[in-house]
């Protein structure tokens, strides 16, 4: 009864974490549609050093008012993992946008989840099982119908080539991010502000360098600030929720993002209705409901249930 009462305690610590986690996936399920509309006119530097700046602003005003600033000497691996998890990440995001359709790109990059399944299984007291399995593959299977257009053979919409690599890309990094914070549960969270200051001077030299800069119309000036505030924000959710949250829970509810996704860019016009599109949101809602069941919680209720009734 003692192990029992331990893991009902374990169950609970989780929930607030995982509600943070799903609060950043909610934020990304708007990127598609934002990045999209920001990358028809303004380059992809420029619209990074921008993002990025906002996110390291927020963050610094955050870090001078709590005092807080001390917290961030950490060793330089733990700066190398996090710059090039959180900026190489959406480099690699925005430059597949802009090769390819944001609804394919979309699907691509939320292959991270699988990734995570796969990659935390290394990591100490994480175990990979058959239900996440199942749960990972029928993501995948989305995936790759929405790619070949419904048809199942691998024939992939050879003018996107590029556009799919950076999407994986991007997918890899940042699973392989998400591991690491998994495994780094003593890394500050404000640090992640700081990730975006110094990819934000990167941008901004790369920009200087290949790019002309576009003044931003009010309305992308204003999309620009909400990405940056928001993605700066998610950041920190989602590194919070890996830290302490339900691990493998989050890495299958993040297949909810893309369908999420997919209904705002079918609203907003941005990519018709199709069959591809709606089987492959059924296949990721089925991986998602298989992945997404508790097991342990069921079986503690049923152990809580039936010692109840052994001692009426």
């Amino acid at each position: 009864m003692e192990q029992t009462n331990i893991q009902i305690m374990k169950l609970q610590s989780m929930k607030l974490p995982t509600t943070f986690g799903c609060g950043a996936l909610l934020v990304w399920s708007l990127y598609a549609l934002v990045v999209s509309e920001l990358l028809g006119r303004l380059p992809i530097f420029q619209t990074l050093f921008l993002m990025f700046g906002v996110s390291f602003v927020a963050m610094a005003i955050r870090l001078t008012i709590l005092k807080r600033w001390h917290v961030l000497k950490q060793p330089w691996f733990v700066w190398l993992i996090g710059v090039l998890g959180v900026c190489g990440s959406d480099v690699a995001y925005l430059s597949a946008v802009k090769y390819a359709p944001p609804a394919h790109v979309d699907f691509i990059d939320y292959l991270w989840p699988f990734f995570v399944i796969i990659f935390s299984s290394f990591l100490p007291k994480e175990k990979l099982t058959i239900q996440h399995i199942i749960a990972g593959a029928l993501g995948f299977l989305g995936v790759f119908l929405m790619l070949t257009g419904g048809k199942w053979n691998f024939n992939l919409q050879g003018d996107y080539v590029v556009g799919y690599l950076f999407a994986l890309t991007a997918a890899l990094i940042w699973s392989l991010y998400t591991v690491a914070t998994r495994w780094r549960q003593d890394m500050p969270i404000e640090i992640v502000g700081m990730y975006c200051g110094i990819g934000a001077f990167i941008s901004l030299g790369l920009h200087l360098q290949y790019e002309t800069w576009i003044i931003p119309t009010p309305f992308e000036a204003l999309l620009v600030f909400f990405l940056g505030l928001a993605s700066g924000v998610a950041y920190i959710f989602w590194t919070y929720a890996t830290q302490k949250g339900n691990f493998k829970l989050l890495g299958v509810l993040a297949y909810f993002t893309p369908i999420i996704s997919m209904s705002f860019l079918v609203l907003c016009g941005k990519e018709p209705m199709s069959y591809a599109l709606v089987m492959a949101c059924i296949l990721v809602v089925a991986g998602v409901v298989i992945g997404s069941i508790d097991w342990s919680r069921i079986r503690v209720s049923l152990q809580l249930a039936y010692g109840n009734k052994n001692t009426s």
